[in-house]
């Protein structure tokens, strides 16, 4: 009896702690725009704001002179703060929400939250060579799993330090099975969407090597997807939903479309 009633005890403290965790993760805070200098405090410990910064309950906001901060929440829900002061994660839940009803950009924000979530442990430097082990990752753009309406693709890697031989750029046609490889002692390379190499519609995955035959099996490629006339036109009404509002609370045209593109993988 005794047995049964400590395994009860210790099913419903485990279930509690389950249940105050998910409640936490869920009501977190992701900062998705900022202007000027806010920090943030987070166990005695002073860190500078930057996208995609956390703030729950154990952050404090320190908001200066000039500053402005857009947080986001897991309903995607936007909130802006442009007053001065420290303002705790219940602060910051008090703040009057972005009016918005477009349900596709509710998705979008929605869509980065999940991202910003996704992405708090296992995010790396974009801006560096990263490192898989014996596999060297060095593109840069596009990035991986997006979908493209360009005419041209500009493909952009990280150089490796006192390298004078040539890099070799592999690009596998997912549809046809195509293989393309080129050597170059650049860093960029581009290529016109024109039906020869690049095929509106199509799937496809890149790497940069320092060999013309690697091994596949242990090589990261980076994927993407063409799309064509009609596909966009598909996202036409979404696109348009997300574009007008990101205008209204600030951003500009060129913030918009690399906005869509690095937070929605959807590149024009």
């Amino acid at each position: 009896m005794e047995k049964l009633f400590i395994i009860k005890y210790l099913t419903i403290f485990i279930l509690f702690i389950f249940i105050s965790h998910n409640f936490y993760a869920q009501n977190e805070l992701f900062v998705y725009r900022f202007l000027g200098e806010p920090y943030l405090e987070i166990n005695d410990s002073i860190k500078p704001v930057t996208k995609g910064s956390i703030i729950d309950k154990n952050t404090i906001l320190t908001m200066n002179m000039n500053d402005d901060i857009q947080v986001i929440n897991e309903k995607g829900d936007i909130f802006h703060l442009v007053s001065t002061g420290d303002f705790s994660h219940n602060d910051l839940l008090k703040i009057p929400m972005i009016k918005n009803t477009n349900s596709y950009v509710k998705k979008y924000f929605t869509y980065i939250w999940k991202e910003f979530t996704n992405n708090v442990v296992t995010r790396h430097n974009k801006s560096g060579v990263v490192y898989r082990g014996d596999d060297i990752v060095l593109m840069s753009h596009p990035a991986d799993s997006i979908k493209i309406y360009y005419p041209e693709i500009n493909f952009e890697w990280k150089a490796i330090k006192d390298k004078t031989k040539e890099y070799y750029f592999i690009l596998k046609n997912l549809d046809s099975g195509e293989i393309t490889k080129i050597g170059t002692l650049s860093t960029s390379l581009s290529l016109f969407v024109d039906g020869t190499i690049l095929k509106e519609g199509d799937n496809y995955e890149w790497t940069i090597t320092e060999t013309k035959y690697p091994n596949f099996n242990k090589t990261t490629f980076y994927s993407f997807k063409l799309l064509n006339t009609s596909e966009f036109d598909a996202m036409e009404q979404e696109l348009e939903g997300i574009t007008k509002f990101l205008k209204n609370i600030g951003l500009s045209k060129n913030e918009i479309r690399e906005a869509i593109c690095l937070d929605y993988n959807i590149c024009f």
